[in-house]
């Protein structure tokens, strides 16, 4: 059987979490020190109407499995509708930072870059960003019905997205970069 050798590398980037925190700061000023701007050159943003804040790029729709993968770009320092969601869902922030108003618009929490978190159905909030752009992964999953919810500040349904919805939205989308492989 081999061996695994570990080695030690110096710098800050080397460091562990907690070693880092203490050298930096915690919380959001680590988190802050660390964010860069994600190159977004090759992705096309869409809008939907009657959404204001909010851009999104389809990465896939799987019918069959009934998940959603999708990029949404929040720009900085503002709010996106009231919504609920119908589906679990994961989220990885790529940059910047995904606020999480209440219905009140009370803040509830705040998910720097790299951090990944996985949600249950339900509960009514805005989402928003810091002061740099918010670009997040959502994968939604486990519904082939209603996804998302919009809704008014009295709680009245303005709209839903779902499964066959995001379908219809990422067939509209034009073909995204797709990689090379050398050879």
């Amino acid at each position: 059987m081999s061996e695994i050798k570990i080695t030690r590398r110096e710098g800050l980037l080397a460091m562990g979490a907690g070693t880092a925190a203490v050298a930096l700061g915690s919380g959001a000023a680590v988190a802050k020190k660390f964010t860069g701007e994600f190159n977004q050159e090759n992705i096309k943003w869409y809008t939907l109407e009657g959404i204001d804040n909010l851009f999104y790029h389809i990465l896939k729709v799987d019918l069959e499995r009934k998940v959603v993968d999708i990029l949404f770009k929040l720009p900085a320092n503002k709010k996106v509708i009231l919504h609920r969601h119908h589906a679990d869902y994961s989220t990885f922030i790529i940059q910047g930072e995904l606020r999480i108003f209440d219905k009140e618009g009370t803040l509830k929490e705040i998910r720097p870059t790299g951090s990944f978190v996985k949600t249950k159905a339900g509960g009514v909030h805005e989402d928003g960003s810091g002061d740099m752009d918010c670009i997040a992964w959502f994968s939604n999953w486990g519904t082939d019905g209603m996804i998302y919810e919009i809704l008014d500040p009295s709680m009245n349904t303005l709209a839903t997205l779902g499964l066959k919805d995001f379908a219809g939205l990422l067939e509209a989308q034009e073909t995204p970069v797709q990689p090379i492989f050398p050879g």
